[in-house]
């Protein structure tokens, strides 16, 4: 087999296996029409060098972290920024907080553009950081949603504490991750910066990977405990599930709405109607009346 046919046949079987939430090896065999045998070779080849992965799930395949890693540099994390930033700079303007967005990268967190606001006290930037997956909101999002056997693998490394609130036991942060799936978002407090709490959502692309995260971000001394912070939190996942839709992804909730003829994604943020009242520099979220915090379904419009 030459060097060029290896590569076709290679990306072949990448492309069968980014179709959908990756392929069993007949699967993969039928779509590419290659020999079982070979295709198990470039399998074997592939996962070698981290391109594919073992989905313990459905006893298949799926794209590696070294790929997705890989592709987070590249020019389509530039494009996920374009897409984004309107959704973010119009939740910042609603809740006068920072907002990140972040892509996974390994066993990392890799934050690629953050929206400030006018405040006089602000968190720094964190463009460019790469923290690891237990100790930040995002990261715990994305270690959620990986396969168990890639969870268990995460977990037998040692896991650093960078605070007092920090995950750094397996047991804990299997808890953790478990009330991560039955929520829909990771709640950080103080886990690798004790004076930021913040929540993060997941961002779908049009296969429905997580393939990004949106989040909302603040001093602790202003935030409301994660039982307090209920807007927020929804705020938060309605801007990410807005910018999954731009990605061309359906979720099933939105698939049966748009099937009944109606809206697929709530309405977006509205320039010039999303500005809540103006807090004291001390004021905590939960020292405001609910009254104060518009519905989003009538603010989640992008700034353009």
């Amino acid at each position: 087999m030459s060097e060029i046919q290896s590569v076709r046949r290679a990306f072949d079987i990448l492309a069968a296996l980014a179709c959908e939430e990756g392929a069993s090896l007949s699967e993969i065999v039928a779509r590419v029409a290659l020999p079982k045998s070979t295709v198990s070779r470039m399998l074997s080849t592939l996962e070698a060098v981290g391109a594919v992965e073992r989905n313990g799930e459905r006893d298949g395949f799926r794209i590696g972290q070294a790929l997705i890693s890989l592709v987070s540099h590249a020019p389509y994390a530039r494009s996920l920024v374009a897409v984004a930033r309107p959704f973010l700079q119009a939740l910042a303007e609603a809740t006068e907080e920072t907002l990140t967005l972040c892509v996974p990268d390994g066993d990392y967190a890799h934050y690629v553009d953050q929206i400030d606001t006018a405040r006089a006290l602000q968190v720094r930037s964190w463009v460019g950081q790469r923290l690891p997956l237990h100790a930040c909101s995002d990261g715990k999002l994305y270690l959620a949603h990986r396969s168990p056997a890639q969870i268990e693998r995460y977990l037998k490394r040692p896991l650093q504490r960078f605070t007092p609130t920090t995950l750094a036991s397996a047991t804990a942060l299997r808890r953790e991750l478990r009330s991560i799936r039955r929520k829909g978002y990771a709640w950080t407090n103080g886990e690798y910066d004790p004076d930021i709490v913040g929540v993060a959502a997941p961002i779908y692309d049009e296969v429905g990977r997580i393939v990004a995260s949106v989040c909302l971000f603040g001093p602790a001394f202003r935030w409301p405990k994660e039982q307090d912070a209920d807007h927020l939190i929804r705020l938060t996942k309605d801007t990410a599930g807005a910018i999954s839709a731009k990605l061309g992804y359906l979720s099933m909730k939105s698939a049966k709405k748009s099937e009944a003829g109606l809206s697929e994604c709530p309405k977006a943020l509205t320039p010039g109607r999303a500005r809540s009242p103006q807090r004291a520099s001390g004021e905590r979220y939960g020292e405001r009346s609910p009254t104060h915090v518009k519905p989003f379904g009538d603010q989640l419009r992008p700034l353009s």
